[in-house]
């Protein structure tokens, strides 16, 4: 308003001028004349206010609309990716026959996948309307889901109150990578209440321990169907200046009451049970976000993602994948795909195959869970790999294979990560080696990422 109200201010007072001082600046503008002159300069400068109006009204229309559009792009993005989940879900359960291993018939295991879809449906409703953050809101989305289904979460909430009560009591424990560190005891209602504040500040909740299989599945199943699997980062430091240049991304499940449960604990019984796939697309879908969000800020930074065999065995999920990859090759240059070494010397031709449509799109490998150093480089080389990650303890057991194994991956361009520092004097031996990557606790514990939203 003060603008417009200038430039009125500004052509009011050439009007005035004109009317008031025009018969004096030349002979032939008498006063009938100055008043004519001065109402033209007047309409004149109305005019031209009005098509600044207007083109800078146009100029904000345009910069909202663009914002829509995006907004509603990315809603679409997620829409996807929820719809393969529950295709992933739903192929998983009906070919287990009827009844999965847990002891539950298929049209119940249904009823819970019948909870994604109030996710989609919101998501489909996102995008009518231009969203404030990146991500979908991930509270409005399980409170969407539990208005929809509030007698089967009760049931379900009972069930899980049931799995976990005595003789398998949830005990916390540290997010350590020391597994013989003593166990805290912690009420439940203590750790539900914290869960929220931890988590924005990036605190690992405590592990939840005691649990069997059939109590396990169930918290993988709630999390998938409650949106409840957080991104853990940790990060990677290029040496000596320890530099944070990358990230590796993992999984983590969350209990009703606050606790999480480890891979360890789950992926067995994921790809068991046909969920691992879903997990992984969850996973892949925050790496992305968070990737946006990254690419937004103009950061360096690159993101390791784990992707199981079972994943990149998947035909369908895997087409999707290149689709939209294909789509997004901007998201390629941050992400990294992540392989352990057993499922890369059990792969066959075809996953040959998929690693060279992945490549062509400009994806980036890394070759984890080494444990035999006798490495072929110029093989990784071959297939775009371009990192090796193997852990401290495996290179200092054998400096001199070390050695090799390190001389071997920088001829070919790939970089050697030494996983597992945990100390100063690791290390020293570390650089004494000339590995320039390392990762562990020395550089950083992992924690929570914070919503790409």
């Amino acid at each position: 308003m003060l603008r417009h109200l200038a430039i009125f201010l500004c052509y009011a007072a050439a009007a005035a001028a004109v009317l008031l001082y025009g018969p004096g600046w030349h002979p032939l503008i008498d006063v009938r004349s100055a008043i004519g002159l001065a109402l033209a300069v007047l309409l004149g400068g109305g005019l031209l206010h009005e098509v600044y109006a207007r083109l800078g009204r146009e100029t904000f229309l345009a910069q909202k609309l663009l914002s829509l559009r995006v907004a509603q792009g990315d809603a679409l993005e997620e829409l996807s990716w929820t719809r393969r989940e529950l295709a992933v879900l739903r192929e998983a359960l009906e070919s287990a026959g009827g009844v999965s291993k847990s002891g539950k018939s298929v049209d119940e295991v249904i009823a819970e996948v019948k909870v994604l879809q109030s996710l989609i449906t919101r998501l489909a409703k996102s995008s009518k309307a231009p969203r404030q953050t990146a991500a979908p809101g991930e509270a409005a989305v399980a409170e969407a889901a539990v208005s929809e289904t509030e007698a089967e979460a009760a049931q379900d909430a009972a069930a899980v109150r049931r799995l976990t009560a005595k003789p398998h009591p949830l005990r916390p424990r540290p997010a350590s990578s020391h597994v013989d560190s003593e166990d805290a005891a912690a009420p439940a209602p203590a750790a539900a209440n914290a869960n929220q504040a931890e988590k924005k500040a990036g605190v690992l909740p405590p592990v939840a321990l005691g649990l069997d299989e059939a109590a396990v599945l169930e918290v993988a199943r709630q999390a998938l169907r409650d949106d409840r699997i957080d991104l853990v980062l940790q990060p990677i430091v290029l040496l000596p200046q320890r530099k944070r240049r990358y990230y590796e991304c993992f999984s983590r499940l969350r209990t009703t009451d606050g606790f999480m449960i480890l891979p360890e604990q789950y992926i067995n019984l994921a790809e068991r049970e046909g969920l691992v796939t879903a997990i992984d697309n969850m996973l892949l879908i925050r790496c992305i976000q968070l990737i946006r969000k990254i690419q937004r800020r103009n950061e360096k930074l690159d993101f390791f993602c784990n992707i199981s065999s079972l994943t990149l065995g998947d035909d369908v999920f895997f087409a999707d994948f290149v689709d939209f990859l294909d789509s997004n090759r901007a998201l390629t240059r941050n992400l990294i795909f992540e392989f352990s070494q057993s499922d890369y010397n059990a792969w066959d031709a075809s996953a040959g195959i998929y690693l060279k449509r992945l490549a062509d799109l400009g994806c980036r490998f890394s070759l984890d869970g080494v444990i035999d150093l006798d490495i072929d480089p110029a093989a990784l080389a071959a297939r775009q790999f371009h990192f090796v990650k193997v852990r401290a303890e495996a290179l200092l057991a054998e400096p001199d294979k070390g050695e090799r194994l390190q001389a071997g991956l920088e001829e070919h361009g790939i970089r050697l990560v030494a996983e597992k520092v945990e100390d100063e004097d690791a290390l020293v031996e570390v650089l004494d080696l000339g590995i320039d990557c390392a990762q562990g606790y020395l550089f950083g514990e992992p924690r929570l990422a914070r919503p790409a939203a």
